[in-house]
């Protein structure tokens, strides 16, 4: 065998490697159930939430979400997008892990 034959073998198995790693992320992306709108309640539900943690992220517009009532209200109506809130899910999970540098220290 070859160095040539050799290399094309090795670079034939990554990206059969790598191909099989992005159809299993795209399938997970692509299982997300179609997008709904839901209610304040069955967000806190869907999320496992409670309504005063909800209430914050909403009031502090730290969650993707749509406000109904007069502007000012004292008690606005929340609605969602299943499909927003996943979206957000993913986007708190990444910022909740980060992979350490090879020179940075594990104990810091």
């Amino acid at each position: 065998m070859t160095i040539e034959s050799m290399i094309v073998q090795a670079v034939t198995t990554l990206r059969r490697q790598i191909k099989e790693e992005l159809l299993e992320e795209l399938r997970s992306e692509i299982a997300i159930s179609p997008d709904r709108t839901i209610s304040f309640a069955q967000a806190c539900e869907y999320l496992q939430m409670s309504e005063y943690t909800l209430r914050r992220l909403c009031r502090e517009k730290r969650i993707p979400h749509r406000t109904y009532g007069a502007d000012g209200s004292k008690n606005p109506r929340y609605w969602f997008s299943t499909a927003s809130l996943d979206r957000w899910i993913r986007e708190q999970e990444e910022l909740n892990y980060q992979v350490k540098g090879r020179n940075e220290a594990w104990n810091t």
